[in-house]
């Protein structure tokens, strides 16, 4: 993984925020056929404040460092 950021690398070995909300709100699914990147989010909302979000995600190492990455 030479030409990946040490960041990049550390969210691809150790996702942050992956999992399943059970009582999620909303759902939301996401993907590219042609190269098999896929993403579910999960979202739990209350009082129309964001509370928590989770993500399952197949793809490359990049699409999963970018899916963990905080913003």
């Amino acid at each position: 993984m030479g030409f990946y950021s040490e960041k990049v690398v550390a969210h691809f070995k150790e996702p942050r925020n992956v999992g399943i909300l059970d009582d999620a709100d909303g759902i939301g699914e996401i993907g590219d056929p042609t190269c098999g990147d896929f993403m579910r989010v999960f979202i739990k909302v209350d009082e129309n404040v964001i509370k928590d979000v989770k993500y399952q995600i197949r793809g490359c190492p990049a699409s999963i460092a970018v899916a963990s990455a905080e913003h």
